[in-house]
């Protein structure tokens, strides 16, 4: 009988997770997206704030920084 318990909390564990998955998923869906000009203007004032290098030899760390948020913002470069 204990068994039988203990396999109906972890099928209905597992059904209220995927339940709560699909919630978020949806919500996160109906998020306005931001413009490529938007996401731009936001990256690049978090890049100035962090200091990240944009010199010569070091450009390759803000370029791939950048890449990464527009990214995040649903953006190719």
């Amino acid at each position: 009988m204990a068994s039988k318990n203990k396999l109906f909390v972890a099928f209905l564990t597992v059904a209220l997770a995927a339940a709560f998955g699909f919630a978020n998923n949806a919500s996160a869906a109906t998020k306005k997206k931001l413009t490529y000009d938007q996401a731009y203007a936001k990256c690049k004032s978090i890049l100035d704030k962090e200091g990240t290098p944009g010199t010569s030899t070091q450009s390759n760390v803000r370029y791939t920084r950048g890449a990464a948020c527009m990214k995040k913002y649903g953006h190719k470069l």
